[in-house]
Formats: structure tokens, sequence, C-alpha cells
């Protein structure tokens, strides 16, 4: 059975080995502070994924979504990521946002469409250091179209 559930304190030591496997670099204090709004992906008792959000008021910062490379391409990413727009949009966030060094297009597919810096929210500025970098790609999705397209459906 696949369950997508909110993430709690105590699986930290599990959500370090999913990012390990999926060669990602966490230290303990992004897990913990990730948590408070975080998701993971249970298959037959198995944590298979794990995904966080950085939710500031009506906007949000989508962090990290992983699954293990063994459960990849079974739509258990897709799930964590319908999952985490849901969960945000119940904390009346707005606009949801990606920032990765490289293209990831595979955001597409839930709406999620580049910006370029002039277009962001003035407010993510302040919360996320972009720097003088001309390779960082910004996502961002507009949550209530998100909800308002045939693409929301589970």
């Amino acid at each position: 059975m696949i369950l997508i559930r909110k993430a709690l304190p105590d699986e930290r030591d599990k959500i370090k080995r999913i990012l390990f496997e999926c060669d990602i670099k966490a230290s303990n204090s992004d897990i913990t502070n990730s948590a408070k709004d975080a998701m993971i992906v249970e298959l037959d008792d198995l944590i298979v994924g794990y995904g966080s959000l950085d939710i500031y008021s009506d906007i949000a910062i989508l962090k990290l979504v992983c699954v293990l490379p063994k459960y990849q391409n079974q739509g258990l990413g897709d799930g964590l990521v319908r999952a985490l727009i849901n969960y945000a949009d119940r904390r009346n966030v707005k606009k949801m946002y990606i920032v990765h060094r490289e293209k990831v297009e595979y955001f597409k597919r839930f709406g999620f469409k580049y910006v370029t810096l002039e277009e962001l929210d003035n407010r993510i500025h302040k919360i996320h250091n972009y720097g003088e970098s001309k390779s960082t790609f910004i996502m961002e999705l507009d949550i209530n179209e998100f909800f308002n397209k045939q693409q929301c459906h589970f």
C-alpha cells in the first residue's frame, strides 16, 4: 500500500538514508529545519521518498523531492509533488517556487513555469540569495491555476 504523509521528527535517520541513496547532501539541521513542512512516501511500511517545503506566509519554496532509485518511475514522485502542493494550498500558499542550478523539465507537468529574476515576487529575493549567478533557474507555480486545470487530478 502507498501512503504519502507528513514526515515525523523521529524519522530523521530514515530520511538521511533516502537522501544518501539519492546522492543528496543534507545536514542534520537541514532535515530538522525542513521537517516541519516535509512529507514522505511509504510503500508497504518502507519509506521510499521524501519532499520538503519552506513556507513563508503565502509563498513557498519546494526544497527537495526524491524517491529511492529502485522505486523511481512508478508515479511515487508525482504523488509526492502533488501532495506537497496540496499541503501548501491548505496553508494558504498562493505561489510555489523551485530554485535550481540546472533546468528541471520534470516540474512542467504540474504547471511550473520558468520565470526570470525580474518576474519573481520581491519577497523571494529576500529569502533566497541568488548572487550574481546566471546559472540559476527559477520555476513558479500558481497554486490556484494548478487546482483549476486537469493536471491536478490525483
